[in-house]
């Protein structure tokens, strides 16, 4: 597999943003992820319902990306404070393609709103473009999360498909979008 990176090597580094640091996932950090999850409010924005996941699911997770080449999750902190406030990843890394999926929750809402996530973004594609070497990063986003699609766009992802009503949240089907950033 040309271009394929030992993940482990990352999770020692701490990439530094403006507002925000990003650190690879611990298990000390699973109680907190998982009352994100649990967090309805939190949850509707998620790929999948998970309000009733469990702390032994949240493990079996965490025990198969750390041994994952494909998958690496950051803690967000607060650069003034060290609170995690919530996490990104890489997902899905096609080393053959360069091309991966991006996942990322602001799980602290007094934390929304402030650029906490912009922060992250931008900085987990530079991590993904220079270190990484990937030339393609994409993403789901549901069509109500209008505050998410806002930072996609100002990162300088592009919508490049819409999945018509194939999303149903409160009673109602919803469009999800598919966005990609690529290498220039």
């Amino acid at each position: 597999m040309s271009g394929k990176k030992n993940l482990n090597n990352y999770s020692a580094q701490k990439i530094i943003g403006r507002k925000i640091i990003l650190r690879v996932l611990e298990k000390g950090d699973l109680k907190r992820t998982l009352a994100w999850l649990k967090d309805p409010s939190v949850n509707m924005y998620l790929s999948q319902n998970f309000c009733d996941y469990t702390e032994d699911q949240e493990l079996k997770w965490f025990k198969f990306i750390q041994s994952s080449n494909n998958d690496i999750v950051f803690a967000i902190e607060d650069i003034n404070t060290n609170l995690h406030i919530g996490n990104c990843a890489l997902h899905k890394i096609n080393w053959e393609k360069g091309a991966c999926e991006l996942g990322i929750v602001i799980g602290e809402k007094g934390y929304w709103n402030k650029g906490y996530g912009s922060d992250a973004i931008i900085n987990v594609i530079k991590f993904a473009m220079s270190e990484l070497n990937l030339k393609s990063i994409k993403l789901n986003v549901y069509k109500y999360n209008r505050r998410a699609i806002k930072v996609y766009k100002k990162c300088g992802f592009k919508l490049i498909q819409t999945l018509k009503k194939n999303h149903l949240y409160n009673g109602k089907y919803w469009d999800t979008l598919i966005m990609e950033l690529k290498k220039t």
